[in-house]
């Protein structure tokens, strides 16, 4: 790979940044909302060095081509000599041809770009329990009984569940929500809503899934709207750390603009 093909590989990969983070939203995929500007940052510093490396390898070959402009290409014999490297080496060499592999995110992201991690990703850890997450500083406050569902984060529902099967909230029972998430298979034709959360990017997502009842399963990895109440466990299984939901509709969506929670 040559030092051109090596600046121009820069700039590609800035370009291909800059686009997921300009044009699309697609760096959702992958990390999260407030990784915007420092993403930002690294595309235009790549270009940055990009253009500066391009610009220096040009002028470099200009100068071989036609001699330094300052008068001192050759000297009295009519030989080059400042100009030009008297041993002949190559100003624009190459590197190594591992160097070429660099290629590889400029594809995948224009060609291949890599969806939102989803059920394959969540069923793997299916003997995994979903750790319910803190409760907010103020607590889970009550909730209203009557009325349109309620819209619920995975991260909450879990939690209020998970403060229900433990006997500490009578606040989620009966109550009916709205959950939003990607479909999961389980066992024996069963299935889970899921949502993925992430602390950093996708490499360290957990799935907090909630199991559906009384539905009929959607199409794997189907985003969807599942409208029910909380399913206590059954008798003597308190905090069995599985979360259950009591189907009473099921809607398919779009993938949200951010899929992960």
């Amino acid at each position: 790979m040559t030092k051109a093909a090596q600046n121009l590989l820069l700039i590609a990969i800035g370009a291909a940044v800059l686009w997921i983070t300009l044009a699309t939203d697609e760096y959702l995929n992958y990390v999260k909302p407030g990784f915007r500007l420092p993403l930002l940052g690294a595309a235009v510093v790549l270009v940055v060095l990009g253009g500066a490396g391009l610009r220096r390898e040009w002028r470099t070959a200009a100068e071989e081509e036609h001699g330094p402009r300052d008068g001192h290409g050759e000297d009295e014999h009519g030989e080059e000599g400042h100009g030009n490297d008297a041993h002949g080496h190559d100003h624009g060499g190459r590197g190594p041809r591992v160097a070429w592999l660099m290629c590889l995110p400029v594809l995948a992201i224009f060609i291949v770009a890599p969806p939102a991690l989803g059920s394959y990703t969540a069923s793997r850890d299916t003997g995994r329990q979903a750790q319910p997450p803190p409760p907010p500083a103020q607590g889970f406050g009550a909730l209203p009984r009557t009325g349109a569902p309620i819209p619920m984060t995975m991260g909450e529902f879990i939690g209020r569940s998970h403060e229900a099967q433990t006997g500490q909230s009578p606040y989620l029972r009966g109550v009916p929500v709205a959950l939003t998430g990607f479909v999961t298979p389980g066992p024996k034709g069963g299935w889970q809503v899921t949502r993925l959360k992430m602390a950093c990017c996708a490499g360290d997502a957990v799935p907090f899934p909630v199991v559906v009842h009384g539905l009929k399963r959607p199409p794997a990895d189907a985003w969807v709207r599942v409208v029910g109440t909380w399913r206590p466990p059954a008798d003597g299984k308190i905090a069995s750390g599985v979360h259950e939901l009591q189907g009473r509709s099921v809607q398919r969506i779009e993938k949200p603009r951010k899929p992960y929670e």
